[in-house]
């Protein structure tokens, strides 16, 4: 058998190159892999792999030998399953190795090219936060920013691209980077301003950089059809953090004692930080930094470290900021808590999300008062009129404390008022009002949002009434209901429909006339059956599946019982059965909207697109005057026409 052929052949080479003390390179076994797949023997080339695996369990070589077994399962003999599946175990293996970021990266690769964005980005994401010291973490980034960008989802994209420059900007990528993301803001965001901006950027700060030409040259042509003005490029020592580093740098060289050793801040450095630059690196510039009475060395580092952050050179500070704190720790010295909050700053800058919120949460740890001089510095981006920051910055404190959230969330739905995207300020303050349907602020500019600009006076009504103390009623109850699944706060939607079943449970007990008792009984179980459904998303299935059985026992026909069968199937991702289902419900009502919008979007999650359309072009049909789902419509043909090619 081949197999014993070459597994014979394998062993022996091993034990011939341990006798004479060398190292044992497995070179000729993945050549002779490689020669089996050529040869189409694909089994005999997986059973070398296997035992390359086997021998040298827990070694670079072994994990070699998966990663080119799942290749071979994928690419070659298209078996995604057992592919993926090797390259998922080589995840769980040996987590923190370098071929685990190749096989997240192969992963991600995967579903991006059978369109699963989301799940592409989720790979390319944990590679950028987890292997930010290798070059596929760059590579990973660029994916991450694509991903987002045929998800439609192109706010995000923009944001990745320039997290991108930011974290490689002495890079001609950065250049590719930022001419991505100010082509998505011009074409697909309409905001021109912005795009104009953004090519200004790569005129400013390229300008002056040997290599880049077509960059250049492209970024004028844009901003000359944009009517828009062409930049000087900057020329780095003479901005004022330039020149501040500068007096620095000769104050430095002239106290330095003569024949002085190199300092502590300096030697020994290397460590890695993630930013791809050593702090020694950036040090160099600045000769050898020595302590005096005053100060220590980590305090001159983070003094280098603040002119950097101040000059937008987000990867340098934060190299700096992780070397500083790191030495005020060795020594037991005491370090501003905002420095651990402009370290969180530069790796949120830079797209190390997960290691932002880390040290975010460490600061706030030593001093609670860091959380309110975020948001006073947000507060100060806003009078300034610089409404991007002040979001970014407001968002970077989400979570750390939820009594604020409500009023985090208000803030940043006023810069997005600011910048005319009614569509977000809506969705801030419907987050404002999940978590905390009291807070006021939130509730009357929700009700002027959309009553005043998304002319949806129905819903402004909902809101106006919390805001006057009346929301104890059955619609109120359902509006927040859906705004909270809406934002995945599945366990406050539940109570919603429980309190609005109550409370039609009330009137029902209170009704004479036949026809509102009728009406009423419907809204009792269209809530309770919603409120099943509901309990499926946190868990807890068996509780939903109780709740649908006991109300089909008394409503066996009725058309809401046929949605969530619908929604039951959905959650358990057979696609067939709740198409099935939501069109008969549809059958039994055509006038139930939560049936034609959930067929709609499970169309859409499928790819089939012009059902998705036709579904709700029926529906609205015999609903005309249905406003919400007319704007799902238009919403959804809109999106038809962007991904059209043009």
């Amino acid at each position: 058998m081949k197999f014993v052929h070459y597994g014979l052949a394998f062993l022996l080479c091993l034990l011939l190159l341990t006798s004479h003390g060398c190292v044992p390179s497995l070179t000729s076994g993945f050549s002779q892999a490689e020669t089996l797949v050529a040869e189409k023997d694909y089994q005999g080339a997986i059973d070398l792999y296997q035992e390359m695996i086997n021998t040298k369990a827990g070694t670079t070589q072994a994990r070699q030998a998966q990663l080119a077994m799942g290749e071979l399962y994928l690419r070659v003999m298209e078996q995604t399953d057992k592919g993926i599946g090797i390259y998922k175990q080589l995840t769980v293996d040996a987590p923190e190795s370098d071929e685990t970021a190749e096989a997240y990266y192969r992963i991600g690769i995967h579903a991006f090219k059978t369109e699963k964005y989301k799940e592409a980005g989720i790979n390319f994401e944990l590679i950028v936060n987890r292997f930010p010291q290798l070059e596929i973490s760059n590579k990973a980034q660029l994916m991450l920013a694509k991903s987002f960008e045929k998800a439609k989802q192109f706010e995000k994209a923009t944001e990745t691209y320039d997290q991108f420059a930011a974290r490689n900007p002495k890079s001609g990528r950065a250049a590719d980077a930022l001419m991505l993301k100010a082509k998505i803001q011009k074409n697909h965001l309409g905001a021109d301003k912005d795009a104009e901006r953004t090519y200004q950027q790569v005129v400013k700060k390229y300008g002056r950089v040997q290599g880049l030409s077509e960059q250049l040259d492209a970024a004028k042509v844009e901003l000359k059809s944009m009517g828009a003005f062409i930049p000087r490029p900057d020329d780095p020592t003479q901005t004022p953090v330039g020149q501040a580093m500068e007096r620095q740098r000769r104050r430095i060289e002239r106290d330095r004692p003569k024949n002085a050793e190199r300092s502590r801040a300096i030697a020994g450095m290397g460590q890695d930080s993630g930013f791809g630059v050593t702090a020694e690196e950036v040090m160099a510039s600045f000769g050898t930094i020595q302590g005096d009475d005053q100060g220590t060395f980590y305090d001159a580092m983070l003094m280098i470290a603040n002119m950097n952050l101040q000059e937008e050179n987000y990867r340098d500070a934060g190299a700096l900021y992780f070397r500083a704190i790191e030495l005020a720790k060795a020594d037991q010295g005491k370090i501003d808590p905002y420095a651990y909050l402009r370290l969180s700053i530069c790796y949120r800058k830079v797209g190390m999300s997960i290691r932002a919120q880390e040290l975010m949460r460490q600061a706030i740890r030593k001093d609670k008062e860091v959380l309110n001089a975020v948001v006073r510095a947000g507060e100060s981006q806003y009078a300034n009129e610089e409404y991007e920051k002040a979001i970014e910055t407001y968002k970077s404190v989400v979570g750390f404390n939820r009594k604020m959230d409500p009023e985090i969330y208000w803030r940043v739905a006023l810069a997005h008022k600011k910048m005319k995207d009614v569509g977000k300020e809506v969705e801030y303050l419907e987050r404002a009002v999940v978590a905390s349907p009291d807070y006021e602020d939130a509730l009357q500019s929700l009700a002027e949002a959309l009553n005043y600009r998304m002319k949806e006076r129905t819903r402004a009504g909902y809101y106006q009434d919390l805001v006057e103390g009346k929301g104890n009623s059955y619609e109120v109850q359902i509006e927040l209901a859906e705004v909270s699944n809406r934002y995945g706060q599945h366990s406050k939607a539940k109570s919603r429909y429980n309190n609005a079943a109550r409370i039609a449970q009330r009137e029902l007990e209170k009704a004479e006339n036949q026809a509102d008792k009728s009406a009423l009984e419907n809204k009792i179980l269209q809530a309770k059956i919603q409120a099943a459904i509901t309990s499926y998303e946190i868990g807890k299935p068996e509780d939903g599946s109780q709740i649908i059985q006991a109300l089909a026992e008394s409503n066996p026909d009725h058309a809401m019982l046929d949605y969530a069968t619908g929604q039951i199937a959905k959650f358990n991702d057979d696609s067939e059965g709740a198409i099935s289902a939501f069109t008969i419900a549809l059958g039994k009502n055509p006038r139930l909207s939560v049936a034609a919008v959930a067929l709609s979007e499970l169309y859409l999650k499928l790819d089939q697109r012009d059902q998705a359309v036709s579904t709700l072009e029926k529906y609205l049909s015999q609903n005309r005057y249905d406003r919400q789902t007319r704007k799902k419509l238009n919403a959804l043909k809109n999106q038809s026409k962007e991904s059209s090619p043009q």
